[in-house]
């Protein structure tokens, strides 16, 4: 019995069947060793392009973090007057306001001052006595004086008190006073009122005239310096 050399003959492989090669260009392609995508040129810009898109990304966030912000912050001003300002460094200013300086040595008295009273004068049946004096301050170059006055009426008509009845004299000049004094005192009686002048703090003594006003009428010296 005769058989084609190309099968087999009760399981032997028969010698005569050719071997079977592979490519010429599989087999290179499958040489140990071969590169992986990564280390391709395609591959090494894929990564490339992913890393620069991640780091874009993360500046972006840092961004808007305020991480690179440069403006310096504000100072910051604190109740005590002090100033520090946050720049990198620390600094610090004391801009607490001084007191101003009085513009008169006469602003640097204690006020309110009272002065000597019970000083007083007749006026045909009316008695004026001063029952006090006060020197104030009123404005910074400003002094107010303050008369507390009792008029007691000995006639038998009713008398008018009020300012028209009263000046000062300041260096020559007759001033009248800044309130409205104006009562009447009934006969054989007296009644209290105040009357107020505002003459300037370099002041030391004036003129005050009670019941007859005018450049011939009698003038009261008043030292406005605090008695000791």
């Amino acid at each position: 019995m005769s058989f084609n050399s190309r099968w087999l003959v009760r399981g032997d492989v028969c010698s005569q069947i050719p071997k079977l090669e592979k490519p010429r260009n599989q087999a290179m392609n499958e040489e140990p060793g071969s590169k992986g995508w990564w280390q391709t040129i395609p591959g090494i810009l894929t990564a490339t392009a992913g890393i620069i898109t991640a780091i874009a990304a993360l500046i972006v966030a840092l961004n808007q973090a305020g991480f690179f912000e440069t403006q310096p912050k504000k100072a910051t001003q604190v109740p005590n007057g002090t100033v520090t300002q946050a720049t990198g460094g620390e600094s610090r200013a004391d801009t607490t306001a001084k007191a101003p300086m009085p513009s008169s040595i006469e602003e640097t008295k204690p006020y309110p001052i009272t002065l000597s009273s019970g000083a007083e004068v007749r006026v045909g049946d009316a008695v004026y006595k001063i029952l006090s004096a006060r020197l104030d301050r009123h404005s910074p170059s400003k002094l107010s004086l303050r008369f507390e006055v009792r008029m007691t009426n000995n006639d038998r008509y009713d008398a008018n008190f009020w300012a028209a009845s009263f000046r000062l004299l300041i260096g020559g000049v007759l001033r009248a006073p800044e309130n409205d004094l104006n009562e009447l005192v009934a006969s054989h009686s007296s009644k209290e009122g105040s009357v107020e002048f505002v003459i300037p703090d370099n002041v030391t003594d004036v003129g005050l005239q009670i019941g007859e006003v005018g450049n011939d009428a009698p003038v009261l010296q008043i030292d406005l310096r605090a008695p000791h």
